[in-house]
């Protein structure tokens, strides 16, 4: 357990989009290979994160230091073909296969990892809309605003 004192990535990128400012692309590179590195670390050990979002990567008070956390509803996936079905997680980050009720492996991690990328270089969520069935919808069809 650590201390991080920074908050969550969440609050700062509303903080940034408050301020009308972008994050530096040079900081979400940092970010995101740090993530990045998490996840390589966790799959190794054959842990499923399953809620992956930005208000559950924590940052140290220098703002430099991004890390995982929240492992809640992770699950440890015994054989290396082994899929996950049960439907969890945050809506803005499901992959397409958890929407479809379909197995899920750690790619699911690696699309939920893209989605916090995106919110990074946008300040919002990838997928967005008024209800359940119409986020899934934008999910499964790909429907989204292009990163500018």
């Amino acid at each position: 357990m650590q201390y991080c004192e920074g908050g969550d990535l969440a609050t700062y990128i509303k903080d940034m989009r408050k301020q009308r400012q972008r994050i530096d692309e040079q900081q979400i590179m940092h970010y995101f290979v740090q993530i990045l590195q998490a996840l390589q670390y966790i799959h190794g050990e054959r842990i499923l994160h399953r809620d992956l979002k930005t208000s559950n990567l924590f940052l140290m008070k220098s703002k430099f230091v991004v890390k995982l956390g929240d492992f809640g509803i992770s699950r440890v996936l015994e054989g290396s073909i082994e899929a996950a079905i049960t439907v969890v997680g945050t809506p803005y980050y499901m992959s397409p296969e958890v929407c479809e009720n379909k197995p899920y492996t750690f790619k699911s991690d690696v699309w939920s990892l893209g989605c916090c990328l995106y919110e990074m270089c946008m300040l919002k969520h990838a997928f967005s809309a008024d209800n359940l069935l119409g986020l899934v919808y934008k999910i499964v069809s790909d429907k989204y605003e292009p990163a500018t």
